[in-house]
Parts: structure tokens; sequence; C-alpha cells
């Protein structure tokens, strides 16, 4: 294996014969993906809870427009969501439950909500899949809990190509870690 030069602060890349694992150190948190198909592009500056950004590496292309599809990875702090805080759900599908309210504050059809089994998240996961019709982009989210903190992976990509990546998608999201 060799270790690859990380453009998050704090994320180790590991490369494998079937692809790479990034490993977030901090929050413990890792997941694989096909680096021939995906690469590392900086996060902006305002965007301080996110740990990684992925973009495909060949865009799609419809007419005279082209979009990069997307992968991303952020935290946020349950204890400042104040959904979370006084809901008397379970912590997880409290946050289910908020993420799919910002979703439709921004205009997203929820296709499907669902709670997950991860072998690599003990606590459990949940999935929501979302078509912002807008722009014609399809998210797919896994969403966790390690105590207070919640993270998100999030896949974005044009509509008409969800179908074509499920498969690759499914395989990263089951790829998720979180180490005790």
């Amino acid at each position: 294996m060799r270790l690859m030069a990380s453009v998050a602060l704090l994320g180790v890349f590991v490369s494998h014969s079937f692809g790479v694992t990034f490993h977030e150190p901090v929050s413990k948190v890792s997941f694989s993906y096909d680096e021939n198909l995906w690469e590392v592009v900086p996060t902006k500056t305002n965007e301080k809870e996110t740990l990684v950004n992925l973009q495909r590496k060949v865009a799609d292309k419809e007419g005279d427009t082209t979009y990069f599809s997307r992968i991303s990875i952020v935290k946020e702090d349950t204890t400042q969501v104040k959904k979370v805080k006084t809901s008397k759900l379970p912590k997880l599908q409290a946050y289910q439950s908020h993420a799919i309210e910002f979703l439709r504050s921004q205009r997203f059809d929820i296709l499907s909500s669902e709670m997950k089994k991860i072998e690599g998240i003990p606590a459990g996961a949940f999935e929501i899949v979302a078509n912002q019709r807008d722009f014609g982009l399809t998210y797919q989210q896994l969403g966790f809990l390690d105590g207070d903190t919640a993270y998100l992976l999030t896949a974005t990509v044009r509509t008409k190509k969800f179908g074509e990546y499920k498969a690759e998608l499914e395989k990263l999201f089951q790829s998720v870690r979180l180490a005790p």
C-alpha cells in the first residue's frame, strides 16, 4: 500500500488494489472509492465542517452544459440543532427528520428515506434519496451519529445519470466505517 498526500487538512488516503480509502483520524470516519473515477478537490474556506470533497474525473455532458458529480462528507454538532435537542425521538431519527426538513426547505422532493444497517456503523444510519428539481440533480445521503456529532455523506449526481451510478454509490456507502 502507498500513502497519498491529503488535500483535506486532516485526512489520510491509503491506496488499495480496489481503490482508495479516505480516513479522517480525528473523527475516525473512513470510506473507500475508486480513484480511477473520483478525485479529491479542495474544500472552500467556508466549508469548515467538510471533511472531504470528491469530484468525478469525467464530467457528464448534456447539450452545451457539463456537470461533475460530487461526493462530500460533512459533520455537524447535534447539540446545536434545535429539532434534535428538543425531539422525543431517538437522536438518529430526530437527525433524519431534521435532514429531510432541510432538504424540503431547499425545494427537494424526497424520493425515499429509510434506516440502514451498515457493517462499519454499529449505531445504525439512515439513507435519503432526494431530487432537486430546479437543477436536475439527485442526492443520495447517508447520515449517522457518533455521540453528539452527526455525519452526512452526500453524493450529488445528475438525475438522468443516477441509475447508472447507483451501484457504484451503494458500494461506496457500504464501505463507510466509524472506528471505535
